[in-house]
């Protein structure tokens, strides 16, 4: 194997181990009540998890301070809002009680984020 195949290899291998520490987990009610739902990777559409339109609390986990985009339109769009790790025991303040669609991770860096506001944790 050459030089070059065997640092692509591992630069691969090392994105996908630090996406896998990322996890976020919603819960149906306020304060981490309800039915739940944990993602550890990109849902462009909630509706095919059981989850749309269904998220009150979220607690954002995982290592390396992953931050998640959650988003009131399937495919990222519409209002989105960047959480870093924390606990959120309600969605209403940032105007996605119920409404959120579509999830992903984004990088510490920020240059995933654009204009996307970012919420603060409890």
């Amino acid at each position: 194997m050459t030089t070059v195949l065997k640092l692509t290899m591992t630069a691969i291998a090392a994105l996908i181990a630090g996406q896998a520490l990322a996890e976020v987990t919603f819960f149906e009610r306020e304060n981490f009540q309800g039915r739940s739902y944990t993602a550890e990777q990109q849902v462009p559409n909630l509706q095919r998890a059981g989850f749309n339109d269904r998220a009150s609390s979220v607690i954002v986990g995982g290592e390396r301070g992953t931050r998640w985009e959650v988003c009131e339109d399937t495919r990222y769009g519409g209002h989105c809002m960047i959480l870093r790790p924390g606990h959120y025991p309600s969605l209403a303040a940032m105007g996605l009680n119920d409404r959120v669609s579509s999830i992903k991770p984004v990088g510490r860096n920020g240059r995933d984020m654009g204009d996307r506001e970012i919420g603060r944790a409890s």
